[in-house]
């Protein structure tokens, strides 16, 4: 029997697919953005939830939906694994392995998903695995100890997108080489690459808007990549705004901090959507974009 798999889309979304590939076993992987959340459910366990052998749901906040779908099935087989605070209240069910921190430290989907299997397949005890997951952890929880390292990893993947860049680093990890390190191409790639993010992050600035949503000061930008990179920028140069939401037209708000006390997650949730403190976001649902086509084009 296969295993399925089921995890979020940017890179501590789809490492866990490279973690599963390097055990060897089979499986079925959706990766799916949060706001599909119950549509992925209803549609997993109204057809095929009892053929896989395992079901493993990795970075992911489910609704309290999802979680009575998975209770209701009885099934023994579905592992979670998550670090969103959000997610906190689903902590003591039994099939879930939600924290936010460990021994102190911010931690990701990847790594809980790694200790987990680490402790099944001896394959994955290796220094290279070891430190990729460090730098997906570091990227994800903006808790940087090699930022350049983390950075260009997630450079690759934007470069690469999710099926290669799952196949290119399987391949590499396979080799179980003394370090994680990158082609001597791809650094001088990520050369290239980030000037022009550095140029794409200036005209994105010059772009930014300020109005007062829900008594916070928001910058406001349409920005449709380096989401992270771009929130991150923005707040640092912008330290009188409480928040920056980054507007990407094909479907998502990001919404990016660095204050203390702003709470992005409750930011977030108003417009249904969530994530950390510092860092969330919301869907754009298909009928809010049909406003914004009638009033741009004054369609009656």
């Amino acid at each position: 029997m296969k295993d399925l798999l089921i995890s979020h889309v940017d890179l501590d979304g789809v490492s866990p697919n490279v973690l599963l590939n390097l055990t060897g076993r089979k499986f079925n992987f959706k990766n799916i953005e949060i706001f599909d959340v119950d549509k992925t459910f209803d549609e997993l366990f109204n057809k095929d939830i009892k053929k896989y052998e395992n079901i493993y749901i990795v970075d992911l906040t489910l609704t309290e939906h999802a979680h009575e779908l998975i209770q209701q099935s009885k099934l023994t087989n579905i592992h979670v694994f998550d670090h969103h605070a959000s997610h906190e209240f689903a902590i003591n069910y039994p099939y879930t392995d939600i924290r936010v921190t460990i021994d102190g430290k911010k931690t990701c989907g990847t790594e809980l998903f790694y200790l987990y299997l680490k402790d099944k397949y001896k394959e994955l005890n290796h220094q290279d695995i070891k430190e990729y997951v460090e730098y997906v952890r570091q990227l994800d929880t903006y808790d940087f100890k090699d930022e350049e390292t983390a950075q260009n990893l997630n450079t690759l993947h934007d470069i690469l997108g999710h099926k290669e860049f799952i196949s290119t680093i399987t391949k590499r990890l396979k080799k179980n080489k003394p370090h994680f390190d990158f082609t001597q191409f791809e650094k001088r790639l990520f050369k290239i690459e980030r000037n022009r993010i550095n140029r794409y992050l200036q005209l994105r600035d010059k772009e930014l808007k300020v109005y007062n949503i829900n008594n916070y000061k928001v910058g406001v930008v349409f920005q449709e990549s380096n989401k992270s990179e771009g929130g991150n920028y923005l707040s640092i140069l912008h330290p009188d705004l409480d928040l920056i939401a980054l507007i990407d037209m094909t479907g998502k708000i990001s919404y990016r901090t660095t204050k203390d006390n702003v709470d992005l997650n409750e930011f977030a949730a108003i417009y249904g959507g969530g994530g950390h403190k510092k860092a969330s976001g919301s869907r754009i649902k298909d009928e809010d974009k049909e406003v914004f086509i009638k009033e741009y084009f004054n369609i009656k």
